[in-house]
């Protein structure tokens, strides 16, 4: 289980064994102020219109898988459609040097990839990172393979969301294309 929560933070699909098989409610009440974005286990999870958005665009090698949720019995399905995000695969675009040196911070040397892996400062400003072309190819919904757990999403999928009025703070900030990048 360690394995399939470090992989699915470094936005590696994973394999539906790998991922919790269900989830129970305990109080009602409560569930139902759950937004559309939460946690089941340690996976993401979403429903609601988030869930109708994300299954319009391109998830990768991942994409919404069905989660059973039941009230406290454990027989009764609570109504509704639920999905664990399944992330579709890291992206290798982000340039560190032409990012802006306040927005990343060194984190550690990954021997396994041979390469550094970058923090995102929090509220990072649009424009601070910067993203080779290979960014605008695949999957609108991804991580990036040298930056530690933060998620990239496509001007599409962006747009979508908020034309959508979905209320989850994403915390999202633009980054940009370096023509000239790798």
């Amino acid at each position: 289980m360690l394995a399939a929560l470090r992989h699915h933070r470094q936005g590696v699909p994973l394999e539906r064994t790998e991922m919790t098989e269900a989830v129970a409610v305990w109080e009602e009440t409560r569930f139902k102020r759950v937004g559309d974005l939460f946690y089941a286990g340690p996976f993401m999870a979403v429903k609601g219109k988030l869930a109708e958005v994300l299954s319009r665009f391109n998830l990768g090698a991942g994409g919404l898988v069905p989660l059973p949720v039941y009230k406290a019995d454990l027989e009764t399905p609570v109504n509704g459609e639920f999905f664990l995000l399944n992330f579709g695969g890291p992206k290798d675009s982000f340039l560190p040097e032409q990012s802006n040196s306040e927005a990343i911070r060194k984190l550690y040397f990954d021997k396994a990839i041979q390469r550094q892996i970058w923090r995102v400062e929090s509220l990072v400003k649009d424009d601070g990172l910067a993203l080779s072309p290979a960014a605008l190819e695949g999957a609108d919904l991804w991580s990036e393979q040298t930056v530690f757990n933060d998620i990239f999403m496509s001007d599409d999928l962006v747009a979508a969301l908020r034309a959508a009025k979905i209320k989850i703070d994403f915390r999202l900030s633009a980054s940009r294309i370096e023509r000239g990048g790798q």
